[in-house]
């Protein structure tokens, strides 16, 4: 597998992402106006979408491990990635109509977020299925690079969050 220094950075950076941002959730000091049920659904998100990171980061290596061939090893791990995607869509809709009371909590901004995992978990099921022969490891990236935007952008809410007088 030569994109393992890709796969290990990319599962050091989902680590890193979550401790920061439990250290920024920790050392916060929220406005008498913050939204305590928004600044839940962001914190979990982020930690859920970094540990997610981390892990589908380095998913690929254990088929890998079991001398699987390179191409069933990534439509392994893309089935895997498949339905961690969809459970997490399903979850959230659960959990931002729970807190919330609405699914769509910060309007276009949720819907394109949404929109992105239930496209995540669509190609990865294409993938595990053999709808991209010979490029199995390119379509796996390309679902990490996007799950690591969609983490990021939590990242960065959850930063400006923090800043005194700013409205997350």
């Amino acid at each position: 597998m030569e994109q393992a220094d890709l796969m290990l950075t990319s599962a050091q950076i989902g680590m890193a992402l979550a401790g920061f941002a439990g250290l920024v959730t920790l050392l916060r000091r929220p406005g008498p106006r913050a939204d305590a049920g928004l600044n839940e659904i962001r914190f979990r998100s982020m930690i859920e979408l970094s540990l997610a990171l981390a892990a589908f980061s380095l998913l690929p290596f254990v088929p890998v491990k079991l001398r699987l061939p390179d191409a069933a090893s990534w439509r392994l791990a893309s089935a895997a990635y498949s339905l961690a995607a969809l459970a997490f869509f399903g979850h959230s809709l659960r959990r931002n109509r729970r807190i919330m009371g609405r699914v769509l909590i910060a309007g276009g901004v949720t819907a394109a977020l949404l929109v992105l995992c239930l496209g995540m978990s669509i190609t990865l099921s294409l993938d595990a299925f053999g709808a991209f022969p010979g490029i199995e490891s390119g379509v796996y990236f390309a679902a990490l690079f996007f799950h690591f935007l969609a983490t990021a952008f939590f990242f960065i809410r959850l930063l400006y969050g923090a800043l005194p007088g700013a409205e997350a």
